[in-house]
């Protein structure tokens, strides 16, 4: 007997029906990883999003207000220096921080002795919770008895030590010292794992054609590194905007609320202890800062995809 060959169009159906069935087989399989996501992220977002429109201490009944906590946010002076305060912050750092991370990691990449000695002892700080962070520097930096004012004026350099946490300029800039310190380690690395992606061929003819260290970073490292910049950029953004356990341990939003962000000022209204809890403010607030965080997060991503495509 011949066998029986089946036309193309028999065959489809049977195709089809085998590529449904290992779809409906994947998605079962992707269930054991959405089921935490949803527990852990989608609820309480629509959790949070939901008590915004309440009136809510979280012992009474909520009760609906409306749009009443985002009219009350609106009118919030001291929100609105927290939102000012965020900006600052997350700008201070990454003017400072992103190049300094770049230029760092082009001279460990052309080569050091003990590069990676050198390397370990800058990544060490990302390792250290920003809590941690904070309340060591809090000891560092203390006006009376802290070690760096110590150091200054027992060496001569000052006569009176500096109120690093105690004034308002002063206070922000230590803020933004510490945080670059803490995160610096880190961009360094994905700087680094960059560039160690590019081919040899390009740097050697370049250093044939008697191209110097910033030539060769300008016209051959920063070009090839562009993908790696864009990501570290937005990382640095989303994570300077969503600020808080730094922030709440070196400086607590003082002097007088001048080093306040986002985050550490919703936080009073849900957990301060001192005081009865505002959980629907609180929630709006919540609302209100993550849609803050991505629309800056995506004005940069269309700043930076529009540049490209003018390129």
């Amino acid at each position: 007997m011949s066998p029986v060959v089946r036309s193309p169009r028999q065959s489809a159906p049977r195709r089809a029906q085998w590529h449904r069935r290992e779809d409906g087989v994947g998605r079962l399989m992707l269930l054991p990883a959405l089921l935490p996501y949803l527990a852990f992220a989608l609820l309480p977002i629509g959790w949070l999003f939901w008590f915004s429109f309440q009136r809510w201490n979280g012992f009474s009944a909520p009760r609906f207000t409306g749009l009443a906590n985002y009219e009350r946010m609106i009118g919030d002076e001291q929100w609105w220096l927290a939102v000012l305060n965020t900006v600052k912050f997350g700008f201070g750092r990454l003017v400072i921080e992103i190049p300094l991370a770049l230029v760092l990691a082009y001279v460990f990449f052309r080569g050091v002795r003990g590069g990676t000695v050198y390397r370990t002892i800058l990544f060490l700080p990302h390792v250290l919770s920003p809590a941690i962070v904070g309340i060591i520097f809090v000891f560092l930096l203390r006006e009376t008895g802290g070690p760096v004012n110590q150091l200054l004026t027992g060496s001569g350099l000052l006569e009176a030590p500096i109120r690093f946490l105690g004034e308002a300029g002063a206070a922000l800039g230590s803020l933004i010292g510490v945080g670059v310190w803490a995160h610096l380690g880190i961009n360094l690395l994905l700087f680094f794992a960059g560039m160690m992606t590019i081919p040899n061929a390009l740097l050697e003819s370049a250093a044939l054609e008697g191209a110097g260290h910033w030539a060769t970073l300008r016209h051959i490292v920063l070009p090839m590194l562009a993908p790696v910049t864009r990501v570290v950029i937005l990382i640095s953004i989303i994570g300077t905007l969503r600020s808080f356990d730094l922030v709440k341990t070196l400086t607590d939003g003082g002097p007088a609320g001048s080093t306040e962000v986002m985050f550490t000022y919703l936080y009073r209204f849900f957990f301060e202890p001192e005081s009865v809890p505002q959980i629907g403010y609180a929630a709006a607030l919540g609302v209100t800062a993550s849609v803050i965080v991505g629309i800056i997060s995506v004005a940069y991503l269309r700043i930076n995809r529009s540049g490209r495509t003018a390129a």
